[in-house]
């Protein structure tokens, strides 16, 4: 039985990989990696500022359906925290917060369905865990502008310019 198995595996030879081999597997996977992580390190930012930018679109949602409600009164824009699902400007994981500047109302013309706030810039929206603190995102609307109402995005934790 042993002769046949020295047959089938050599003669005493030991059976493995070669240095070289295993160099060359190391450097295969060790380019694979560092191709790989900036990718997914990018992919993460993309996702975190779809959720913010999700976030955003349900508060101006809800600030547009206060204004119509209140027909041609100004609403304050913090009232519609709420409706989104951000009491007090938080969301529940307290992973995002909006800031609202002083007296900013929005009202809305029942007639025509012009949207007036009181200011361009109506709100923004920044991250507060680790992982998302950089993104800040604004909510900006120009009833003179196409489109009127632009999100204007700052992944560095800057001020928000351009659009998203």
């Amino acid at each position: 039985m042993f002769k046949t198995l020295r047959v089938l595996f050599g003669k005493g030879q030991d059976r493995g990989f070669t240095l070289i081999e295993l160099l060359i597997v190391v450097l295969i996977v060790g380019i694979l990696a560092a191709v790989a992580a900036p990718l997914y390190l990018g992919y993460l930012k993309d996702a975190r500022s779809a959720e913010g930018k999700s976030i955003m679109g349900a508060l101006w949602t809800s600030v547009q359906a206060n204004g119509v409600a209140a027909c041609g009164t100004n609403t304050a824009v913090s009232q519609a925290f709420d409706r989104a699902g951000l009491p007090g400007g938080v969301t529940a994981d307290t992973r995002w917060s909006v800031t609202v500047g002083a007296g900013n109302t929005v009202s809305v013309n029942c007639d025509s369905g012009a949207i007036t706030p009181s200011s361009n810039d109506v709100f923004t929206l920044k991250g507060q865990k680790s992982d998302n603190s950089s993104i800040v995102i604004l909510m900006h609307y120009d009833s003179t502008a196409t489109p009127a109402g632009v999100l204007k995005c700052d992944l560095n934790g800057g001020t928000p310019t351009q659009a998203c």
